[in-house]
């Protein structure tokens, strides 16, 4: 009878719940992401300065206010922002990659039709060993593609192995201890086996004279058991360097989403295209930024005259690879030749064109930038399971 139990037999079933709730709250404090201490969130302490750090309260990662940023993260690429804000590589992250190669003149983005065609242009360039990847998902070895003549299924396995290629850059960098998409599992597994001396104490207390004496402790094993393998598996949570990233990262994301013209600045301009359109596409806000920019160059021709905004325009929003991008996406109605644009530098080398038609067709080329460059992701997300579809998980990614 129940009555009849000992307390060492009472205990015998409290002791392993215990030890699974101590267990369980251990291994949850410390998926916690870090956060530097000692410095502004968002920035990384400077050698020998201190670098204490302690898991963010409350909740698994910084909720706190982010300021907006008004330039790039530093030791970042589009995709890795991309990645370390929710822990996933999603297709836009390739998307943003590409536009990237694309301004830097190692790929041409160019629209035929309701199609889109991607052609590697300089292959002497040095890339990361995940743009390698991300390029080589849609290229496949290729010099020059089709996105509307590849095949969902021959992309699928070249965008996990790019997937892995970016999980194994945020770990590289210390942003992760692990893969971002571990199943940390080891309490789970633990759980299974509790679970199974739950079983056996229910054998035993089935076989056994004294077989009260065995339900405390299978109803010990069995409620802890299932404690562990409901809640033991978690998030693997960032270091203090992730944190950073995650929180750079968000800053610049507030700032894209609202910029406006006249934050802009002259003699920074032809920079700031060249980080914002990528970083604007891998955090979903490419329209706003393009139109951003389109209004930035009309406030020029307002404030300089058309001939002296256009100018400013081919000299710094418009150098070659902001140029090569902008007329691949968008039609600029033959304004400019291409074979001449090493020489925007120059408004004479416009030729016969007038400066106020070149300019208005800059303009409306930025404002058509923003549909282009969704449409465009559209067309790389039709190709790339997104989201959990394949995580980029290799065999180490599953352990526990």
């Amino acid at each position: 009878m129940l009555a009849d139990l000992t307390v060492l037999e009472v205990l015998g079933g409290l002791i392993p719940l215990l030890v699974a709730v101590l267990t369980l709250a251990h291994f949850r404090w410390h998926r916690r992401d870090e956060v530097y201490t000692q410095v502004t969130p968002g920035e990384v302490p400077a050698l020998g300065s201190g670098d204490a750090t302690a898991r963010v309260r409350p909740g698994v990662e910084w909720a706190g206010s982010v300021a907006p940023r008004f330039h790039a993260p530093d030791a970042s690429t589009p995709a890795l922002s991309g990645a370390v804000v929710d822990g996933v590589v999603h297709g836009r992250d390739l998307t943003a990659t590409l536009v990237d190669l694309a301004l830097r003149g190692v790929v041409d983005l160019r629209q035929e039709g309701d199609d889109w065609r991607v052609t590697r242009t300089d292959t002497a360039v040095e890339l990361a060993a995940h743009e390698r990847a991300m390029l080589s998902a849609v290229l496949g070895g290729a010099s020059s593609v089709r996105l509307g003549e590849l095949r969902r299924a021959e992309v699928a396995q070249r965008w996990r192995e790019a997937e892995i290629a970016v999980y194994r850059a945020v770990v590289d960098r210390g942003w992760y201890a692990k893969h971002p998409r571990s199943r940390n599992g080891w309490l789970a597994a633990l759980g299974l086996l509790l679970v199974l001396g739950a079983v056996v104490a229910g054998i035993a207390s089935g076989v056994a004279d004294d077989h009260w004496r065995w339900v405390p402790l299978g109803a010990g094993l069995g409620l802890g058991g299932a404690l562990l393998m409901r809640l033991g598996r978690g998030r693997t949570p960032r270091t203090a360097a992730g944190s950073a990233a995650r929180i750079q990262a968000l800053g610049y994301e507030k700032y894209l989403a609202t910029a406006e013209a006249n934050q802009l600045r002259r003699e920074e301009l032809a920079g700031e295209v060249r980080s914002m359109l990528p970083y604007a596409v891998a955090f979903g806000v490419a329209p706003h930024v393009a139109s951003v920019l389109g209004e930035a160059l009309r406030a020029a021709r307002l404030a300089e005259g058309a001939e002296n905004a256009l100018a400013l325009a081919v000299d710094a929003a418009l150098d070659p690879g902001v140029f090569h991008l902008v007329s691949g996406l968008v039609d600029l109605g033959g304004a400019f030749d291409l074979a001449d644009v090493s020489g925007l530098g120059d408004v004479s080398d416009l030729g016969d064109v007038s400066p106020d038609d070149a300019f208005s067709t800059l303009v409306e080329g930025f404002e058509g930038l923003g549909s282009a460059l969704s449409s465009f992701a559209g067309s790389i997300g039709d190709l790339v399971p997104d989201g959990d579809v394949l995580d980029g998980c290799d065999v180490g990614c599953i352990d526990f």
